[in-house]
């Protein structure tokens, strides 16, 4: 671990508002209270025992202590990482599996997700920060894909160790220049197989692409990809959509907060396949996933799953029930912006939430298509939002939705 990464770890701050993470990380350190840059002797490429660096953090945390900050942990771990690949890889449905929550949107459409999201795991000695990323495209054709686009190039400044989702047929990440980013990166890389449950769904033979270096087994697509980055620390085979006890869910959840009984682990995922780990290896210790993330204290409260507000997920909900309900229909530069959230009012014997929401489109046409014929597709849309809100919030929940063109 870095200079650049201790300094962050200890300026962490109250974290119960969930906004420091990524601006903080990339901003000059500063010396709280003072804001003048901190004087540090040594070269940041020095090299320290492990022994100097808690001694350093133990001396950066009584430097920088003041109230409301989260104290220094005793052998604590906390780290960033970064979950990318193509489109459609199933990476949104795979983060909800391992938080054991459903805090991203998941759609068969391709890049639904258009932020990088964050989600928090915290145990009593680890807190894994797991960043969401678009889906990775060659040529973004408009600004809104730029911006998706720069989301994911933060994966390569902000991650301890970066996550690579493909699925059974080896889809590769699109861009050259981004994939030779992460041939090259310093820090761990694992690569997870995701949707191993379509083996014996899909038919080759029926496959125009089969000469494209598709795969439709398993251990293809563990040697394909042990080809490509044969310096990845594991390429996991997972069905995310499975869930939180898939089996390679539960092997990847625990192999990232540091877990014992790391080999235990990898014996239920079923008879060892070639590749899965480097050439000199034929399995992980523990002591290989608690190097994964770097010593520092806690960055979040143990209650935080997320840095972003509530009003953020009510647009994404839905988002995701426009996705649902229109289909191929809805035109992709659709947005939705949160006009009024007013949460249920303490004197209220039934609580209910109260949403004024706006979907915005390119076009007129396009207007038509989202409300339809007598507001008929706007009101389907907002009954299935509805329900989506009041399970995410916990309550009742009113919801006036409407779409405006340009």
């Amino acid at each position: 671990m870095n200079y650049r990464s201790i300094f962050f770890l200890i300026l962490a701050g109250n974290s119960a508002s969930g906004f420091l993470t990524k601006n903080l990380k990339r901003n000059p350190i500063i010396q709280h209270g003072t804001q003048q840059p901190v004087q540090l002797s040594g070269s940041p490429s020095d090299k320290h025992p492990v022994s100097n660096k808690q001694d350093l953090l133990q001396n950066l945390d009584d430097t920088f202590a003041y109230e409301g900050r989260l104290p220094m942990k005793a052998d604590f771990r906390c780290g960033f990482v970064s979950i990318l690949g193509a489109p459609n890889m199933g990476k949104s449905t795979l983060l909800n599996a391992l938080l054991k929550e459903d805090l991203c949107i998941a759609t068969r459409r391709p890049q639904t997700t258009r932020h990088a999201i964050l989600g928090v795991i915290t145990t009593s000695d680890t807190q894994l920060c797991l960043i969401d990323t678009p889906g990775i495209i060659d040529n973004p054709a408009y600004k809104l894909q730029e911006g998706m686009m720069e989301a994911v190039m933060t994966a390569f400044y902000d991650s301890d160790v970066l996550m690579v989702v493909t699925d059974l047929f080896s889809s590769p990440i699109p861009d050259d220049k981004i994939f030779e980013k992460v041939r090259r990166i310093k820090v761990p890389v694992i690569v997870v197989i995701n949707k191993i449950d379509l083996v014996g769904k899909a038919n080759p033979s029926a496959d125009e692409n089969e000469d494209e270096g598709k795969t439709y087994t398993v251990p293809d697509a563990v040697a394909k990809w042990r080809g490509l980055l044969p310096n990845a620390l594991a390429i996991i085979p997972v069905a995310a959509s499975e869930g939180t006890e898939n089996e390679g869910v539960v092997f990847l959840r625990k192999l990232l907060i540091g877990g014992t009984d790391i080999p235990a682990a990898i014996r239920n995922l079923g008879r060892p396949i070639p590749g899965m780990f480097k050439a000199d290896a034929k399995f992980l210790t523990d002591e290989d996933a608690k190097s994964l993330l770097p010593p520092g204290p806690p960055l979040y409260d143990e209650e935080v799953l997320t840095d972003r507000p509530e009003r953020f997920f009510a647009s994404e909900l839905i988002r995701e029930s426009l996705f649902e309900t229109l289909k191929k229909e809805l035109p992709y530069c659709c947005e939705v912006r949160i006009d009024e959230f007013k949460e249920p009012k303490e004197n209220e014997k039934k609580k209910l939430s109260r949403i004024k929401a706006t979907v915005y489109v390119e076009r007129d046409s396009q207007k038509i298509i989202v409300i339809g014929k007598g507001g008929e597709q706007i009101k389907r849309v907002g009954v299935r939002a509805r329900e989506k809100l009041e399970n995410f919030l916990q309550g009742k929940v009113f919801l006036e939705l409407t779409g405006k063109g340009p």
